[in-house]
């Protein structure tokens, strides 16, 4: 399937925005990117690289102007300012694909509360047509893991036996692009996730396994996890992320087919994603170091 779109990406150079822009270029559509940074957006030449801020409706609304459809990341944990984008968007494009979050939990659909679910009452209220990608629990996030598997071979995390189905990026920017190229999948909303429910105990081994190490999990007390999770990313969302994972020992999350059924093809598992990340996690000698280019 070939596009001749013009698609503005929001969020064109985060871990799904790339690759949302390399799969956009691949169906031949013209890619604009709204960025903070353009010098250093490190985005493919013939992307349209436009500055921009999301706290600034005027810029998106400059960017959106005589495209065709949007991607939309909303960043953060708060709706607050969406409104305007939102409206500029539904102002200037015919369709939105917008990057929300799934409930998984067996018994439970639909967004999760929150900034995903406001947002997307956002879009349906503006009266654009629409795709909603609710995504699944980040295999990306395990990259946080990365600076104690560099260092030793011990992982210590809270509920290690919290099971989820975690999505590889590559398979949410596919259903995003076809969303975007597709107009079959106007006015749905697509679960991705991945293939199987794997406890994040499941998780270390997978990554251990690609890096040709044997990885051992010690169970961090929830208490000292949440200072942690305070200290980077506020009290409310520690707070609600650890309850999250602590129900999720006893009622995992469930894997969807819904990246099979928008693409054709299975979802990508775990143990690919921990093959195709990795170099993150692997040490480094002083030597590499030195001689890896400046950022």
């Amino acid at each position: 399937m070939t596009s001749d779109r013009t698609v503005l990406v929001i969020g064109a150079t985060g871990n799904v925005g790339r690759h949302v822009v390399s799969g956009l270029l691949e169906h031949g559509a013209r890619v604009r990117a709204l960025v903070r940074h353009p010098l250093t957006a490190a985005l493919p030449g013939e992307v349209a690289v436009i500055q921009g801020d999301l706290a600034r409706s005027e810029t998106v609304a400059r960017a959106a102007d005589t495209a065709d459809a949007a991607f939309l990341l909303w960043p953060g944990f708060s709706s607050a300012g969406a409104s305007g984008v939102v409206a500029e968007l539904a102002r200037h494009v015919s369709h939105v694909v917008y990057l929300s979050s799934a409930r998984l939990q067996h018994g439970h659909d639909g967004p999760t509360d929150g900034v995903w679910s406001d947002v997307e009452r956002l879009i349906e209220a503006s009266g654009v047509s629409w795709t909603f990608v609710r995504a699944g629990g980040f295999a990306a996030n395990t990259l946080e893991w990365g600076d104690q598997i560099r260092a030793g071979d011990t992982v210590r995390i809270p509920y290690p036996k919290a099971a989820r189905s975690v999505v590889h990026e590559r398979d949410i920017a596919d259903v995003a692009v076809r969303g975007l190229v597709d107009p079959g999948l106007a006015g749905r909303a697509v679960a991705v996730t991945g293939p199987e429910v794997l406890t994040q105990l499941d998780q270390v081994r997978a990554i251990g396994a690609a890096i040709g190490r044997e990885l051992r999990v010690e169970e961090q007390p929830a208490d000292v996890a949440r200072r942690q999770y305070e200290a980077a990313f506020g009290a409310d969302h520690a707070a609600g992320a650890l309850a999250y994972w602590a129900t999720l020992v006893d009622a995992p999350e469930r894997a969807t087919g819904d990246v099979e059924r928008v693409t054709g093809r299975p979802a990508r598992t775990f143990a690919q994603w921990a093959r195709d990340h990795a170099e993150d996690f692997v040490r480094r000698s002083t030597a590499e170091v030195a001689d890896a280019p400046a950022c």
